[in-house]
């Protein structure tokens, strides 16, 4: 009786050894686009009592009226009641064109033992379009698997010997720079601890530009192989100017430049000169409100994500002072933006599940003002180890 109870714990530690790993149980239920009373997001479900809840909402001229829903009975029976407390989670009007304001969030946690799923209803349609999700279990970034299932590379820029060239046999430093006589292209600079600084001009157009790229294309994560990260900690020492840090399809090149620009109109628009079919990013801008923050920008397959409505994640930077800005990216292409490790904004369907993509970071001026230079601390980049 020993014997068979040692070769079934031997053989459930096998099932355990050989079965397929999986990063986060982390659901994601979106709806973009709502303009109807009783429209609903999909579903998302939590697994453990405690595990995170987190709404975001925001659109144009949107003006609705959004609850919080809880699955009755079984998970799958398809019945849903109001959550107390989470009648109207984004109270405040959305402006239009121009006067948005920062999405929308509101955040609790599953009370049940082994979770719940829940959705957000339209109750109320006035005005707009919602775009609308509810997020569990996610409201820090997801923990490195390991090196066994992901590959990972980070670096802290110690020293200045690393060069900057496509024949580096490691990731290679990509850069590109303006005509501006200002701008400086991302060099390795610092000792003993070394930074990645890049410098803007002051042209306000596409010369003033400097871009850079970490790793070739052949290097980068294959999106439908799994959960893609990157996080950069950088800081900037005015804050006047345009700063991007992402993922990118494409490497800097003279003719990939910006991937992303605000116009002024509480639109996103593609850089002027931009090659990026898929990309999704942080972009600093102030062209609209005068106050420099964060937005989530994205694009699908040369499709602006967010209906092209500017995104804020309701954080700015502070100058001369590190901000940790990390994106996540799942096998679906959904993303996550994460500011000082905590979920600040999601976005579905922000790549194509086809695309690879690489870090790309990026600064420019946006009117004939000071420069402004980007000092990026560390970089880093993790995805799923291919399966063949």
């Amino acid at each position: 009786m020993k014997i068979l109870k040692k070769l079934a714990a031997a053989g459930m530690f096998a099932m355990l050894a050989i079965a397929p790993f999986q990063v986060d149980a982390a659901q994601y239920g979106f709806k973009v686009g709502a303009g109807t009373v009783s429209d609903v997001t999909t579903t998302a479900c939590t697994t453990a009592k405690g595990q995170s809840i987190d709404m975001f909402g925001g659109g144009v001229s949107m003006n609705q009226v959004w609850a919080l829903e809880r699955e009755v009975g079984s998970k799958g029976s398809g019945v849903f009641e109001p959550v107390s407390g989470f009648t109207d989670i984004f109270p405040t009007t959305v402006g239009g064109a121009g006067t948005g304001g920062p999405t929308q969030v509101a955040r609790t946690s599953s009370p049940s033992p082994n979770g719940d799923c829940y959705r957000l209803r339209m109750t109320t349609f006035t005005a707009g379009t919602g775009q609308v999700g509810v997020v569990t279990d996610r409201r820090t970034p997801t923990a490195f698997p390991g090196n066994a299932t992901h590959y990972r590379i980070f670096d802290d820029f110690h020293t200045g010997i690393q060069p900057i060239t496509v024949a580096h046999a490691g990731p290679s430093y990509l850069t590109f720079r303006g005509g501006d006589a200002q701008a400086i292209e991302p060099l390795i600079i610092g000792n003993p601890e070394g930074v990645l600084g890049m410098t803007s001009g002051n042209a306000d157009d596409d010369t003033d530009m400097a871009v850079g790229s970490y790793g070739l294309i052949t290097q980068g994560a294959l999106v439908s192989t799994g959960l893609t990260v990157v996080e950069f900690r950088l800081h900037m020492s005015t804050l006047v100017n345009a700063v991007g840090v992402g993922l990118s399809d494409t490497i800097a090149a003279a003719t990939e430049m910006e991937p992303f620009e605000a116009d002024g109109s509480n639109v996103i628009s593609e850089g002027t000169v931009t090659d990026c079919q898929n990309c999704a990013a942080f972009l600093a801008h102030d062209t609209d409100t005068n106050t420099f923050g964060w937005l989530a920008v994205s694009m699908n397959a040369n499709t602006m994500g967010a209906v092209a409505d500017e995104y804020t994640l309701g954080v700015a930077p502070v100058a001369s002072t590190y901000q940790i800005l990390r994106l996540e990216v799942d096998a679906t292409g959904d993303a996550f933006w994460y500011i000082n490790g905590e979920l600040k904004g999601v976005e579905p369907l922000a790549l194509a599940t086809t695309a690879v993509v690489i870090p790309y970071y990026w600064t420019g001026s946006i009117a004939a003002t000071a420069i402004s230079l980007v000092l990026i601390d560390y970089i880093d980049f993790w995805a799923a180890r291919p399966t063949s």
